[in-house]
């Protein structure tokens, strides 16, 4: 089973953001303090706070260290079968785990510029300027590099054109219109049908126990983007169905 939770930090109030922050290990405070924007610590916090949630639903007892490895990507200090990444943009916080090394990416709207394009696009995916020229929005493209670069652990000094998405058969995209982001995910050796059949979605907001998650019905559903990105958004997933 893959789990994917998402969540909205701008729900938090005060009171319950302290209590989430409680819970955090020391070094992820102080990491999270250090932003300077109120968003950001409070997206930092959450971000955080939905592994641990996983990690209770899914495997229950202490959660284990959080070391970053070499190159910055977060891992479990000792193998224990788990997986996970996590991202955030704005308010809007995902994680995810997995049974494999897994990437996960959330981006509200980038609006389309050519000299981006042109460096982050690789040679094949050059057949798509004029879809997301149209739609003025590189985010769908662009989380799916971040999912791989996060999947792989190469770092962000990996240059994103040397990526070729489109090609790639192990990458999720998704689209929500409320609140409006795009996210994509992959999972080391899970092509997309195989990742789509193993994936439980989970919308989240505080409660009803303080410093708690609970499962919460989503404003709008996710809907899966096609590789190309030239379709239309396909079916809705429902939040919850495998």
């Amino acid at each position: 089973m893959i789990e994917l939770a998402i969540a909205r930090s701008d729900l938090l109030d005060e009171s319950t953001f302290r209590l989430l922050r409680a819970r955090l290990p020391a070094e992820r405070r102080s990491r999270g303090d250090r932003y300077h924007r109120l968003k950001d610590r409070y997206a930092s916090a959450v971000s955080f706070s939905l592994l641990q949630h996983l990690w209770r639903s899914g495997r229950g007892g202490p959660m284990p260290e959080i070391v970053l490895g070499g190159r910055g990507k977060p891992a479990f200090a000792k193998p224990n079968g788990w997986h996970f990444n996590w991202s955030h943009d704005a308010w809007i916080c995902v994680c995810a785990a997995a049974p494999a090394p897994v990437g996960v990416d959330v981006q509200s709207r980038v609006p389309y510029d050519e000299g981006l394009f042109e460096r982050m696009a690789a040679p094949g995916e050059h057949v798509l300027r004029d879809r997301l020229l149209r739609a003025d929005d590189l985010s769908a493209l662009w989380t799916r590099k971040e999912a791989v670069v996060k999947r792989t652990g190469w770092g962000l000094s990996t240059p994103l054109r040397h990526v070729d998405t489109l090609a790639a058969r192990d990458v999720l995209t998704f689209s929500c219109a409320e609140p409006d982001f795009r996210m994509s995910l992959t999972v080391e050796g899970m092509e997309e049908r195989d990742l789509l059949a193993a994936l439980r979605v989970r919308f989240v907001r505080p409660g009803p126990a303080p410093g708690e998650w609970t499962d919460a019905p989503a404003s709008e559903p996710l809907r899966r983007l096609p590789r190309s990105l030239l379709a239309p958004a396909g079916e809705a997933l429902c939040p919850g169905a495998a």
